[in-house]
Parts: C-alpha cells; sequence; structure tokens
C-alpha cells in the first residue's frame, strides 16, 4: 500500500529584527565635558572669591567728609549703624570697624550725597565664614551746621540707631532693630524682623511704618500730617499729644486699647493694623 507523503506546511521565516537605536554617545560626552568645565570654573571662581574675602586688606578706619552734602545714603549688610550730630565738628565723620568681617567699605561724595556702602567681598557664600563672630560697624557723626540732612539706610542684617534732625527719612532693615528719635519732616520705616523704636519724634509730614516680625513703639511730640502703621506679627504701641485726628484701628488676632479721642471726618488720619498683635494707643504730652 503506498502512503501518500504528508504535506509540509512552509514555516516563514522571522523578520530580521530592528536594531534598537544607541544613545547618542558622542553627545552624551560633549554635554559631560562641557557640565565638568562649568564645574570646574565655579568651583575655581569659589576658591578665588573664598581668597579675596579672607585674605583681602582690612577696610577699617575713621574718615573725615570735608566735602558739603545735604543727603545721607547708607547700604550696609551685617553691620551696626549709628548716626548722629555732632556740633562740635566742623566735617563728618565715618567710622568703621570691620572687627575682622571681610567686609568691602566705600564712601564718596556724589553731588549732594555723601554715599557710604559695607558689603561682602564677592557673592561666594563661604567667605564670611571668617566673620562669624564677628560685630562689624559703622558710625557717622555729622557737624551741626549741616542739620538737617535727608537720611536713607538699607540693611540686610543690623541694628539701626539715628538721633538729630534730619528732612525725609527712610530706613529699610530686613533684620535688626530700629532706633530713632529727634525730628523729620517724613518717615517711613519697614523691618522684616526686628523692632522699630521712635522717641521724642517731632515729624510734620505723613509716617509709615511696616513689621513682618517684630514691636513697633512710637511716641510722639508733635502731630504727623498722616500716620499708617502695620505689623504682621507683632504688637503696635503708639502715643501722641490730644488734637484733631481720625483713628482707625484693625486686628486680625489681638486687641485694640484706644486711649486716644478719635474726630470722625478730621483731616489727618492714621490707621493702625496687626494680623496679630495688641494695638495700644495712648496720650502723650507735646
Amino acid at each position: 500500500m503506498t502512503i501518500p507523503p504528508v504535506p509540509t506546511t512552509p514555516t516563514s521565516t522571522p523578520p530580521a529584527a530592528t536594531p534598537q537605536a544607541r544613545p547618542d554617545r558622542t553627545l552624551r560626552t560633549v554635554l559631560l565635558a562641557v557640565g565638568s568645565v562649568l564645574i570646574a570654573a565655579v568651583l575655581v571662581l569659589g576658591v578665588v572669591q573664598y581668597a579675596q574675602a579672607t585674605t583681602g586688606e582690612d577696610e577699617s578706619g575713621a574718615f573725615t567728609v570735608a566735602d558739603p552734602f545735604d543727603t545721607l545714603v547708607v547700604d550696609t549688610s551685617a553691620v551696626t549703624v549709628s548716626v548722629r550730630y555732632d556740633d562740635s565738628r566742623d566735617t563728618a565723620l565715618v567710622d568703621f570697624d570691620s572687627d575682622g568681617s571681610p567686609l568691602r567699605f566705600q564712601h564718596t561724595v556724589n553731588g549732594e550725597r555723601l554715599e557710604v556702602s559695607v558689603r561682602s567681598r564677592g557673592w561666594w557664600p563661604f567667605g564670611g565664614l571668617t566673620g562669624l563672630n564677628a560685630h562689624p560697624k559703622l558710625e557717622i557723626v555729622l557737624p551741626g551746621s549741616l542739620e538737617p540732612v535727608a537720611l536713607d539706610v538699607e540693611t540686610s542684617a543690623g541694628e539701626v540707631d539715628a538721633a538729630g534732625d534730619f528732612t525725609a527719612v527712610s530706613v529699610d532693615s530686613s533684620a535688626g532693630e530700629v532706633t530713632l528719635s529727634g525730628s523729620a519732616d517724613s518717615l517711613d520705616l519697614s523691618t522684616s524682623a526686628g523692632s522699630i523704636t521712635g522717641t521724642d519724634l517731632d515729624v510734620t509730614g505723613a509716617v509709615t511704618s511696616e513689621t513682618s516680625a517684630g514691636s513697633t513703639t512710637l511716641r510722639f511730640v508733635s502731630l504727623p500730617s498722616s500716620m499708617r502703621v502695620e505689623a504682621a506679627a507683632g504688637d503696635v504701641r503708639v502715643a501722641l499729644p490730644d488734637g484733631e485726628y481720625e483713628i482707625r484701628t484693625d486686628t486680625a488676632v489681638g486687641s485694640v486699647v484706644q486711649g486716644l479721642r478719635s474726630t470722625p471726618g478730621a483731616a489727618r488720619v492714621y490707621s493702625f493694623e496687626t494680623s496679630a498683635g495688641d494695638v495700644t494707643l495712648e496720650q502723650a504730652s507735646r
């Protein structure tokens, strides 16, 4: 008997595997090389900045300023600032004591402005390690013949103490206590972390005061034309002479003690506002 052959099913040849795309090693190599160069450049620049900060000359010293000016501008970082008048002086004195901190000190008269600057050397943060325990100070003594001058102080960290007669006064402190006394045409005060204290204030113009974290205490011997005092977290205490003014108060979390007589519709409007803190308004003698 003849057995017919079994038909065979042709087997299909599997398609050739598509080769996987390989990463572009050239591009990766280039990126790694560029990144390495940038990192090395930053490190080298950092070493240079650190060397400049730690080996730079100490710029402490007392300097006299004979040129006349009507505005004092102070720009500092981590320095205690003091400004006052001295009738016995004929020229201004700028006295800087770095106390070993790596700080750069400059002062110059531009037009009618005496500009004083105390800043860190460079931007490299480790340069400040050598001055962690230091307490640098900047004292500016003005001759009485210049009184009053305009005062503009900006500091990132450090106390500010100013006394005397001024025209426009502006103080902006990121972290530090602000203490004022004397007279001014206007006051513009601001601190992010620190208290504001003003005593025997004789201000004819507008008063603004803002604190983010800290108390505000102001005692006036005269009546400003307007006033706005705000505190995000801190108490507000203000003493004013008797007079015609409208008092407005607002506090989200805190109490209000109003010991002053308010006259609705008065030309002078004084507003006091806290987000978390007490407001105390009290009588002050003229």
